[in-house]
C-alpha cells in the first residue's frame, strides 16, 4: 500500500517540519506494512515567500548582524531535516501526482487550505486528483467561507472521500463546500498524535539547567520585552528564544533542530508564544503560558484550539499586552486538559485507522 502525504513539507519553521513528521509517524504506527511518504509537490511562490524571510535582514523587527548569521544558519538546519522526510522525485502538476499510483492520498495538515495565500494551490483541494483522498485537520488560516471560492475549489472538494478539519473556522468553510452532504470531523494537529524521541545536542541540554521563560515567534514591543527581563531578573530565570536571536534574550538558541526546539517547549518554566504550533506544544508538554496574539489569520486558529481545551484565558491580545506576566504566573489545571486531549487523541487516531483500512 501506497500512501502520499500533501502537505507544506518545504516551509522552512518548526511547527510545519513537526507536524509533517508526527503525522508520517502515526501513520506508518497505523499501518506498519504501507510506503508512507511525502509528495515533493511545491507551490514556488510560497516556497520563494519562505526562503526571503530567512534571508530578509531587518533591524527594525530585532534583527542583529548575530542574530542574522544565526537564522541563516537555522534556514540550513531546516532545509537539511526538510530532505531527511520519505519522499520521490519532485512533482509539478496532478497528473504527475496521478503517474505515481498512491492508493491513498491524505492532504495535510497545516494551512493547505487557505487559498487567500501565496500557497494556494487547486491540487490541495483535490482539484485533478485521481487516488482516494482523505484530509487530516486541514486549515483554511486567514480564509472563510466568506471570501470567494474558484470553481476549481467548489469541484476539487467533492473528491474527498472524507474531511477532516483544525478549527472553526475550517469546518465552516467544508460544511458550506459539500452542502452539508459529509460529515466533517474536527481533529487533533498532528503533534498531539505522537511522542517524539529528543535527539539533543549538549550544549542545548546546557540551556534547561536553571529555568527559562522560552519566547516563540512574538511581535513584543521594547516596554514588554522589558517588562518581562525584569520579571526573569527578579525571579531568577533565564529567557531563552525558541529559535530566533534579540539582545535582550539571556540565552541564545538561534540554531536548533526542530526537536530541540520540541525540548525546550518541554522543559520550560513558561512559554510565551505568538503561533498556534507553539501554543500546541505548550499544551503537549502541560506547561503554563500565554499566546500573545497579533495577527488575524493566528487569532482564528489559536482561539479555536484554545477553546476546545477550555484555556480561552490563556490568551492576550495585542492591545492588552499588560497581561502577559500576570496570566503567565497562573498555574493550569492540566487534568482537566488532559482528559479533553486523551479523548482527541483517540477520536483523531480513529479517523486516520478508519479511513486507511477501507
Amino acid at each position: 500500500m501506497k500512501i502520499g502525504i500533501l502537505t507544506h513539507h518545504y516551509v522552512k519553521n518548526f511547527g510545519a517540519y513537526m507536524q509533517g513528521y508526527a503525522l508520517i509517524q502515526t501513520v506508518k504506527n497505523i499501518c506498519p506494512e504501507a510506503r508512507v511518504e511525502i509528495i515533493d509537490y511545491r507551490v514556488k511562490k510560497h516556497e520563494l515567500k519562505n526562503t526571503i524571510h530567512f534571508f530578509g535582514f531587518k533591524p527594525g523587527r530585532g534583527d542583529t548582524i548575530r542574530g542574522y548569521i544565526g537564522k541563516i544558519g537555522l534556514f540550513f538546519t531546516h532545509r537539511a531535516y526538510e530532505k531527511r522526510m520519505p519522499r520521490r522525485r519532485k512533482v509539478n502538476s496532478s497528473s504527475e501526482i496521478n503517474a505515481l499510483n498512491y492508493d491513498l492520498i491524505i492532504v495535510g495538515a497545516d494551512e493547505v487550505w487557505n487559498f487567500n495565500d501565496c500557497a494556494y494551490d487547486a491540487i490541495k483541494f483535490g482539484y485533478g486528483l485521481d487516488a482516494p483522498l482523505i484530509t487530516y485537520s486541514a486549515s483554511a488560516g486567514g480564509s472563510s467561507i466568506k471570501d470567494h471560492i474558484s470553481p476549481e475549489i467548489k469541484k476539487g472538494i467533492r473528491n474527498f472521500k472524507n474531511i477532516s478539519v483544525r478549527d472553526e473556522k475550517t469546518e465552516e468553510l467544508a460544511k458550506k463546500l459539500v452542502n452539508n452532504r459529509k460529515k466533517i470531523e474536527r481533529t487533533l494537529d498532528p503533534v498531539f498524535l505522537y511522542d517524539y524521541d529528543f535527539k539533543v545536542r549538549d550544549k542545548v541540554r546546557e540551556f534547561i539547567k536553571k529555568p527559562y521563560i522560552l519566547i516563540y515567534d512574538c511581535r513584543l514591543k521594547n516596554d514588554q520585552a522589558r517588562e518581562i527581563e525584569s520579571f526573569a531578573n527578579r525571579n531568577d530565570l533565564n529567557i531563552i528564544g525558541a529559535g530566533e536571536y534579540r539582545k535582550w534574550y539571556t540565552i541564545h538558541a538561534e540554531n536548533i533542530t526542530p526537536f530541540e526546539w520540541a525540548f525546550l517547549f518541554k522543559k520550560a518554566w513558561g512559554i510565551v508564544t505568538g503561533t498556534f504550533h507553539g501554543t500546541s506544544f505548550a499544551i503537549k508538554y502541560n506547561r503554563n503560558f500565554v499566546a500573545f496574539l497579533t495577527e488575524e489569520n493566528r487569532v482564528n486558529k489559536v482561539k479555536s484550539l484554545l477553546k476546545e481545551f477550555d484555556l480561552s484565558e490563556r490568551i492576550v491580545m495585542e492591545n492588552n499586552w499588560g497581561q502577559i506576566l500576570s496570566i503567565l504566573q497562573k498555574s493550569i489545571d492540566y487534568s482537566n486538559v488532559n482528559k479533553i486531549l486523551d479523548k482527541k487523541i483517540k477520536q483523531s487516531k480513529r479517523y486516520l485507522f478508519e479511513n486507511i483500512e477501507k
